[in-house]
């Protein structure tokens, strides 16, 4: 360093000094930058959270996959019944088509139930099934077929 630039530095810490309350501007510049960091992570957080689905919700392909992959589940459980496979259509009729995007208020209502599993040859078991289906899922036994895999 040579003997200007110490002097300007000098200077600059004499004028840094001289200005009254310099812990308070400090103190704020602190808080502000603190603030900002915290802000940009909160921000982060938000955005990694949306990357999911943009708008938070379910889509119907979701919805239809989940509540299939619960009903698999609980049929596998029931004694004497294996290899469940789950089909539930929906009633689009009330669904509205605006260009090209359906728009719903809520889920339309499930129409149909497939479900296809080993043992259902058994009438006790396809009878089990059955109820199991309509205690999940609130439709008229015609509206649920049930067949046997084997």
């Amino acid at each position: 360093m040579n003997d200007n630039e110490k002097k300007t530095g000098f200077k600059w810490f004499e004028k840094l000094k001289k200005i009254k309350h310099i812990e308070i501007y400090i103190a704020v510049i602190f808080i502000v930058i603190l603030l900002l960091i915290y802000m940009s992570n909160f921000s982060k957080k938000d955005t990694t959270n949306n990357d999911s689905n943009t708008s938070g919700e379910l889509t119907i392909s979701q919805y239809i996959d989940g509540l299939e992959t619960n009903l698999e589940d609980i049929l596998s459980n029931i004694g004497g019944v294996s290899n469940v496979k789950v089909m539930i259509t929906l009633d689009m009729q009330q669904a509205e088509v605006n260009e090209s995007n359906i728009v719903l208020n809520s889920f339309p209502p499930i129409k149909g139930v497939v479900v296809t599993a080993k043992g259902v040859n058994d009438v006790s078991n396809k009878m089990k099934v059955l109820h199991a289906v309509e205690a999940v899922i609130d439709i008229k036994t015609g509206s649920i077929e049930i067949l046997s895999s084997e």
